[in-house]
């Protein structure tokens, strides 16, 4: 996994995943309205753009960006603004390296669906979150989106492709309750049909036009106080 991350961050995946995603997180980030002094774990952070976005939202927030390529992390430290309170660390998602109830939030873009181990990073996520603290966690590969269907083979790593319903059972079942689940679309749209380029991921403007439509999924889940 880490090897797959590590190519990635040398082909500029991780830019290209930031210019993808900006409007959806920029749409989650807005309705998260983070407080100061907060500390907010992000995971799978890739070159940390949205680690930065959510440290830039209230004065004194402390976000942690982790990842398990060593190569994404070093491009996210290259980025690291010194005015923020941000850093970034390697780590994996079933063992992540921070005390019990440290974290107000948990915010991950599109990252979850990797873990080798789904119920065990789910267990983590809600052992770092302090009683009352909530994970924020925005997927695109989900099984209302079928356009997304191919994803796990054209990556070539195992990935939990999962419906609305079999997430939030999967939060519930490590302790998180309440769990909702909305969709978030991109209010740039589509774009331009002469301007699609056709990629492993995205074979034709038909299956791009579908995941455009199908959205985002935001996953809410809330640590019991």
């Amino acid at each position: 996994m880490a090897r797959t991350f590590d190519q990635w961050a040398e082909a500029g995946r991780a830019e290209a995943m930031e210019d993808g995603h900006r409007d959806v997180v920029y749409q989650v980030v807005e309705k998260m309205d983070i407080g100061p002094g907060e500390r907010i774990l992000d995971l799978g952070c890739g070159n940390g753009w949205a680690t930065r976005l959510l440290a830039r939202q209230a004065p004194d927030v402390e976000v942690v960006g982790i990842d398990i390529s060593p190569r994404m992390i070093a491009r996210a430290r290259a980025r690291h603004d010194p005015r923020l309170g941000a850093r970034y660390e390697v780590a994996a998602f079933e063992s992540l390296p921070f005390p019990d109830e440290y974290f107000h939030r948990v915010f991950s873009m599109e990252s979850i669906y990797y873990a080798v181990d789904l119920e065990r990073a789910l267990g983590e996520i809600h052992r770092v979150l302090v009683p009352g603290g909530v994970a924020e966690v925005i997927i695109d590969f989900y099984l209302e989106s079928p356009g997304t269907e191919v994803w796990g083979e054209v990556v070539g790593v195992p990935m939990h492709y999962l419906s609305e319903a079999e997430w939030r059972r999967a939060f519930e079942a490590v302790g998180f309750h309440p769990v909702t689940t909305r969709r978030i679309v991109d209010r740039r749209g589509p774009g331009d049909p002469a301007s699609f380029t056709p990629t492993p991921w995205c074979p034709d403007w038909e299956t791009w036009v579908s995941i455009h439509q199908c959205g985002s999924l935001w996953i809410h889940a809330v640590k019991p106080a």
